[in-house]
Formats: structure tokens, sequence, C-alpha cells
């Protein structure tokens, strides 16, 4: 039976006790069977693989595969996946470089498929994908008592690269936005609307600027490279979240909320 990582009743609190105790709990959950199994397995057979078909026609390489880049949900989509994987990087008119949601691009990149060079399957680092899966694993083991700490968890791992890179605010504004698990980070940090996702994706990347500017003085995702301002954010979207949970089970939540502060 695969370990539950205890996080007593989650949000902010849930977070500062995983915080202080995730070393711990990841050593115990990595020894779990499956988890073993899986990665192992992976190791072992993914050399064999030398082209697209090889990958989505096997379940057992395939599932890792997908959840080291987060697209659990895409497993039964193989021929979708198949395009992706084939695409080449470097065409701007390619299906990896079209979709918005980038984590397909660096699916793509770290199999290198349809890089158009043999020698890009060298780079393939299956101690890094591998690690990838455990680390995600762990995530979605947690998602599955307590979604608003795994979203916390994605946004404190992916956000340094999207800030990182030599791209305009407006376009990782625009990465984030097209990025669920991300965009709600930020939905909840600023306290938007459950309407906010259907608006129009121009007019969200400019209600998350303004927010931003509210909280730090700068539109910039920059702001976000200072540990402090980082953990505000995800301090922010945690109780929040908490508290909309609390609204739902009693309409007297958020009230009793207030008056305790």
């Amino acid at each position: 039976m695969t370990y539950n990582v205890q996080l007593g009743s989650g949000g902010y609190l849930g977070w500062k006790l995983l915080q202080r105790t995730a070393d711990r709990q990841r050593a115990v959950f990595e020894k779990d069977p499956q988890i073993q199994n899986s990665r192992d397995y992976f190791a072992q057979n993914i050399a064999s693989v030398t082209e697209a078909d090889d990958l989505v026609s096997n379940y057992k390489l395939l599932s890792v595969a997908l959840r080291a880049f987060g697209l659990d949900d895409d497993l039964n989509n193989r021929a979708f996946i198949k395009k992706v994987l084939e695409a080449d990087p470097s065409d701007g008119k390619s299906i990896v470089n079209r979709l918005s949601d980038k984590r397909y691009l660096k699916l793509n990149q770290a199999f290198g498929f349809g890089s158009g060079a043999a020698g890009d399957r060298k780079k393939l680092s299956i101690a890094s994908i591998a690690d990838l899966y455990v680390s995600r694993s762990f995530e979605k083991n947690i998602g599955q008592q307590h979604e608003e700490i795994e979203l916390a968890l994605n946004a404190q791992r992916e956000l340094p690269g999207i800030i990182a890179r030599n791209s305009s605010d407006s376009t990782k504004w625009y990465h984030i936005a097209a990025s669920t698990p991300l965009r709600k980070v930020f939905e909840g940090a600023f306290g938007f609307p459950a309407t906010f996702a259907r608006l129009p994706v121009d007019r969200q990347v400019s209600e998350m600027k303004t927010a931003m500017s509210r909280m730090f003085g700068s539109p910039s995702p920059a702001a976000l490279s200072k540990p402090e301002n980082m953990d505000k954010v995800i301090k922010s979207y945690l109780i929040r979240s908490q508290i909309n949970e609390s609204a739902i089970a009693t309409p007297y939540a958020a009230a009793l909320t207030i008056l305790r502060r």
C-alpha cells in the first residue's frame, strides 16, 4: 500500500508541517514498492526506446514519462502524445511550439525524437526523469488529500524556471495563465473570483499584473525571485483556499475567520 503523506488538515498549517517533515516523509514514500518498481523499470528499459512509437506503446514507460512532466491526464491520448514527441522543437509552427502549455515542449525536448539529430537522444537524462517521476508522485499523493498543497509545491518548482527565461514579463504571464495549476495559485493568492478563468487570456494577464503591482510594487514575475515574495504568494493562496473551503462548509465561516483575527 502506498504511503500517504501526513499533513494534518492541510492548508497553510499543513504547508508548514510539510516544510519541517518533507525529507523524512519523502524518504519513506520513495521506499514504497510501487514507486520503486516503476522507477526501476523505467531506468532499466528506457534505453531500448529508439522512437516515439516504442514509448507510447509501452504503458509502464509512458506512465512514468508523463507523470515526470505532470501530464498524467494524457496517458490515454497516445496519438496526441506521439505527435508531441515527434514534433520538431526548432520549428516555430510545430505543435509543441503552438501549444500554450509548455510542459509538452519539455517532454519533447527530454526525449529528442523530433530534433532531427540522433545525437540528441544521448542528452536524455534517465536519472533526472526518474527523479521527477518520484517528485511528482509525492506531490500527487499529497494532492489526493490536499490539492492546494500539491498546487503550491508545483508553483514553487515551476515558477523559478519561468522567471529565469529570456522573455518579456508579458510572455511570462501568458505562460503562467496557460498553465492551469499555476493560474489557480495566482487566482487564489490575488483573491480573484471563481469566474476568473473564463475571462479572455489578455484580460487575465492584465489583472494578474495589476494584482502583482499591488502586492509587490511591480508587475514583473521577477519579484518572485525573492524567497520572501514567493512565500507571501503561496501563504496568501493557501490561507484563502482554506477560508473558501470553510465558507463552503458553513455560510458563517468567513465571518468567524474575520472575527478571530
